[in-house]
């Protein structure tokens, strides 16, 4: 129940994880990540979740500077670059365009 919770809460924090448009995607044997896009950028998230630990790069992406809602790590791009960032097993990285940082508390999954 509290990695739900938590889940709610990241996903409130930005407008691009409610009701923005999944722009593009990717995969590999260990991992998957998505750009979620809502008001022609107004709100951009880049979201990986990986099984085993893993570091996801998506790019090109929109410019700036992304704080993860999980951990609180915070990456500055410029326009058209690949962000890259690593992700423990079992867990998530959900980089937020101007995001607020990290949101809620660690637990089990979320960390």
């Amino acid at each position: 129940m509290k990695q739900l919770k938590r889940l709610n809460q990241i996903r409130a924090a930005s407008p691009a994880l409610q009701k923005g448009v999944m722009e593009k995607f990717g995969e590999s044997d260990n991992s998957f990540w998505t750009v979620r896009n809502f008001g022609g950028g107004a709100a951009y998230a880049v979201v990986g979740v990986t099984q085993g630990g893993d570091t996801i790069r998506v790019g090109p992406v929109k410019g700036g500077t992304y704080r993860d809602a999980v951990t609180g790590s915070e990456i500055t791009v410029r326009e058209g670059e690949t962000l890259t960032f690593t992700v423990k097993a079992g867990s998530a990285g959900v980089y937020i365009l101007d995001g607020p940082g990290k949101v809620g508390e660690d637990g089990e999954y979320l960390r």
